[in-house]
């Protein structure tokens, strides 16, 4: 069953979600210094309040070694949780450079993406001199990225994933985080360039010919690199025809054998003009 397509182009805006990871690791940071505090009393306390759990009788160096031994065990959310309780107990720890950047990517191999994007984001404001810091850089694409939907949901995190993603091309040239980010960048358009393709579909089988026109151009300006593209002409000569619009069904058609020459849509641009209909189904 079909459903009408979601408008996917209401930025949500990467501060946005900046601050929600951002709200959500201070709850989380204040809920656990509460239970710190009123667990500890406080200050020099909290050290002797590890008693009794597997911090028992370690200093923040071996606390770090533990989250170590913990990320390379693959026990990422235990690690994430160790290097989280290391920094809050022990914020002067001449690792901690290291021990954010731990942090980040135990939450990101966790799937815990929103978090890990904040922890990643969070140690760039803090070392972004670090060497680390296009691993960390890149780190915030991959986050983003993997919390983009199938193309039939809302793309707001794919388009957050294609601005962090292009950020990080820009920012770090020549380097191999740079390659990495502009393969997710271009996944992350194709992705939009289908939702788009697919909207325009959905309205030319409901005959909602200026509709689906709309759609159809939309992934021939914005992108004109995709597969979708010479779909999308297709798609604009069939719905033209349709109402009649003879002279744009013709700049159509010149455009797609001009541009596209080698496309499916164009060696079936023939059959199509003669009564047959192109392929916009979007499979």
């Amino acid at each position: 069953m079909d459903s009408e397509p979601g408008d996917a182009r209401v930025p949500f805006g990467v501060g946005g979600l900046n601050r929600v990871a951002s709200l959500g690791y201070l709850q989380r940071m204040f809920t656990r210094t509460s239970l710190l505090v009123l667990l500890c009393g406080g200050g020099a306390a909290l050290t002797a309040c590890a008693s009794g759990s597997k911090y028992q009788g370690l200093d923040a160096a071996g606390v770090y070694r533990l989250a170590q031994e913990e990320y390379e065990s693959g026990d990422y959310g235990d690690a994430a949780e160790t290097l989280d309780r290391l920094l809050l107990v022990y914020p002067t720890f001449e690792q901690a450079a290291e021990a954010y950047f731990l942090m980040a990517e135990a939450y990101f191999l966790d799937e815990q993406y929103i978090t890990s994007s904040s922890e990643y984001t969070r140690f760039l404001d803090l070392y972004p001199a670090h060497p680390n810091a296009p691993s960390a850089a890149l780190g915030v694409c991959r986050s983003y990225a993997a919390l983009s939907p199938i193309p039939q949901r809302d793309q707001t995190f794919t388009e957050q994933a294609l601005t962090v993603c292009r950020n990080v091309v820009g920012d770090y040239q020549g380097r191999s985080e740079a390659q990495e980010a502009a393969g997710i960048a271009n996944e992350m358009r194709d992705k939009l360039a289908r939702k788009a393709f697919e909207g325009g579909s959905y309205y030319l089988r409901r005959d909602f010919f200026d509709s689906a026109i709309i759609y159809f151009e939309d992934v021939v300006e914005a992108y004109p690199d995709t597969e979708w593209a010479p779909r999308a002409l297709a798609g604009i000569i069939e719905a033209y025809g349709e109402i009649g619009y003879d002279e744009e069904v013709e700049l159509a058609r010149n455009r797609l054998l001009t541009e596209y020459p080698d496309s499916p849509e164009a060696r079936a641009l023939g059959q199509a003009t003669s009564g047959g209909r192109p392929d916009t189904s979007g499979s």
